[in-house]
């Protein structure tokens, strides 16, 4: 799980990161409002239920004869008294029917009550609960205690009023209404969290508006990168991410005419060794050929001409490198073309009793014919030259969606660890005598073609081009 989240972390930094920031704040505020909401509601609802309690218990109280009061110092109220009460408490009970209205005394003990279930003399346990408050009330004043639950299981409200030393009023006074304000919170969470779910997404929108021009924008650079030069500048961009393109964009053309003029001077130099290198080798072939006839010996000359022709390989691919004859793609057939270069190594891949098998499930490709076979020439030459006696070479084309590839595998030592991400490089080698440029003369050329090539070795053994480029709609062309 750590190891889960670390990686989004890594791959999707901001955008995580917007909508962790936009989900906690919203939890923040909606926790914060839902409890400010259910207290706010509770609270004035059971103000004016405190209020509503005072008021009926203060008018109770002025409706209550003095001297039914002193009777009750006397002893066990009569019947006459009972009803007196009955008649006092009914004006009330019967606009709410759910209430009980009683007096009590000193003891706590009931001396008059609504139901007269209750017997005089009894005790009611929760009175002792508001005991404080009940004492320190002044004559002709009344209070509120908190809600608490009855018996049956309900929300209920005591209200007191003294009416003399001796004896105080109480009613218990049904607060059913608090049970939907606990439902109100419910629906707050409820509303909370509806509000958290949209949030979230609200903030996956917000982060992949702003994700996707920085997407664009890294695969923009990338490419630049990796010297496609052509590729277009991302397009829809806003403020910022517009100025910042516009800087991209600059910066390839830059880069563009840089290489250009790197290219250009590296022809013009491999140009002006090439002309002498010319002469020098004439010079020593009409000096061998003298020398030959007088039966002299020709051991250095030989050295010599051998020397200026590994140099002019050498002038040949910086001059493919630097300055590729320009792509002209066409509809190619892939097989006739690997024929075509495998020709080429008849001689060395029977010296070497290596074998190459086609695979040819996708035939055609756009791509120009020189161009493709030269790609062809340089990966093979790697794979034989690296090769021991016996081996195999799998040549292998095939299309999936929109998209060709095609895979050039041998089993040869494969290549390092340490190697692989340099081996498209000018001028990187590992073999004693090799120029470094035949791999990254097959990278120009894919770019001139507008298609791409990799390298990996392969589980088995071996090592695996890849060429692979976009299927396009042309005319077959042999």
């Amino acid at each position: 799980m750590i190891n889960w989240i670390s990686v989004l972390l890594k791959k999707s930094y901001y955008k995580t990161k917007i909508i962790i920031t936009f989900c906690s704040v919203t939890f923040l505020l909606v926790v914060l409002m839902t409890y400010t909401g259910y207290v706010f509601v509770k609270e004035m609802y059971l103000g004016q239920l405190s209020e509503k309690v005072n008021s009926v218990s203060a008018l109770l109280a002025s409706r209550i004869n003095r001297n039914y009061l002193d009777l009750l110092d006397i002893g066990q109220p009569t019947v006459t008294t009972k009803n007196y009460f009955a008649d006092i408490f009914s004006t009330y009970l019967n606009i709410e029917p759910g209430s009980h209205v009683f007096i009590f005394n000193k003891e706590l003990r009931i001396i008059v009550h609504s139901d007269t279930s209750y017997l005089y003399g009894a005790k009611e346990p929760r009175l002792k609960l508001n005991e404080k408050e009940i004492f320190e009330l002044g004559i002709e004043h009344s209070i509120a205690s908190l809600p608490f639950k009855g018996d049956d299981d309900n929300w209920y409200l005591w209200g007191f009023r003294r009416l003399t030393e001796n004896f105080w009023l109480g009613i218990r006074e049904s607060a059913s209404k608090l049970e939907r304000v606990d439902q109100l919170a419910a629906t707050f969470t409820y509303i909370g969290a509806a509000g958290i779910f949209f949030t979230l997404l609200l903030g996956l929108i917000i982060a992949k508006s702003i994700s996707r021009p920085v997407d664009k924008l890294s695969e923009y650079s990338l490419q630049i990168g990796k010297g496609y030069f052509d590729v277009k500048t991302p397009q829809g961009m806003k403020g910022e991410f517009e100025a910042l393109a516009s800087a991209m964009n600059k910066m390839k053309n830059n880069l563009a005419e840089y290489q250009n003029e790197k290219e250009k001077m590296l022809a013009q130099i491999a140009h002006e060794i090439r002309n002498p290198l010319g002469g020098i080798e004439l010079l020593a072939g009409l000096t061998k050929e003298d020398l030959q006839k007088n039966g002299m010996n020709t051991e250095y000359l030989e050295k010599i001409i051998r020397e200026i022709h590994g140099l002019k390989k050498l002038i040949t691919s910086f001059l493919e490198y630097g300055r590729p004859t320009p792509a002209s793609p066409q509809k190619c057939n892939i097989s006739i073309i690997v024929d075509e270069a495998l020709e080429n190594f008849t001689d060395q891949l029977k010296k070497k009793n290596i074998n190459v098998e086609k695979r040819i499930y996708e035939e055609t490709i756009r791509f120009d014919r020189g161009h493709l076979k030269q790609i062809f020439m340089n990966i093979i030459t790697n794979s034989i030259e690296l090769m021991n006696n016996g081996g195999n070479i799998i040549i292998e084309s095939q299309s999936e969606r929109n998209n060709w590839k095609i895979s050039i595998s041998d089993n040869g030592p494969g290549i390092s660890y340490e190697d692989i991400s340099s081996i498209f490089e000018p001028f990187f080698t590992t073999k004693k005598n090799g120029t470094g440029l035949g791999l990254a003369v097959c990278k120009k050329l894919c770019s001139e073609n507008k298609a791409q090539i990799t390298v990996e070795n392969n589980k088995s053994g071996g090592t695996k081009f890849t060429i692979s480029g976009v299927i396009e709609n042309a005319g077959i062309d042999h």
